[in-house]
């Protein structure tokens, strides 16, 4: 059974995903923590479950959902997963942050790039990722079947 917890970060009140299996693999999903209370809430809930980070994916890749990604991808030791076309948005953020009061970005890289339809497997999580353009180039989706 795939579990979700949500949290709510950032001064634009971004929504960060956790999806955990039964087992204590976890997926990240949009990590918006950007300050030291963010980050420690997100780790204190992963320490307290037991959980085992084994990616990170960004739905797309606007400020408030990435602001957390190096903090991530180099506390956890993971890839970070964004569909291609989020790579230009996701380099962009470092030019505009400060124009949102944002002086502490840190960058990080994509590591694999999401593909239309494929799944996603980690764990007893299978997530098929949905292409939904519009709200930004790349802005994907992901759906688990088995609820």
């Amino acid at each position: 059974m795939v579990h979700i917890q949500t949290f709510t970060f950032n001064p634009l009140q971004e929504n960060t995903y956790v999806l955990y299996d039964d087992n204590g693999v976890c997926l990240i999903i949009d990590p918006g923590c950007y300050d030291a209370y963010e980050k420690r809430t997100l780790d204190e809930f992963i320490t307290t479950n037991k959980l085992h980070v084994q990616a990170l994916l960004n739905t797309h890749c606007h400020i408030d959902h990435v602001l957390g990604n190096a903090y991530v991808k180099n506390k956890y030791a993971v890839s970070l997963y964004i569909h291609p076309q989020e790579e230009a948005v996701l380099n962009a953020v470092k030019v505009y942050a400060p124009h949102y009061g944002i002086f502490q970005y840190e960058e990080a890289a994509a590591d694999k790039y999401l593909k239309e339809n494929e799944v996603l497997h980690f764990g007893d999580i299978a997530l098929a990722v949905l292409f939904v353009p519009g709200h930004s180039p790349g802005h994907v989706a992901f759906y688990n079947a088995a609820g």
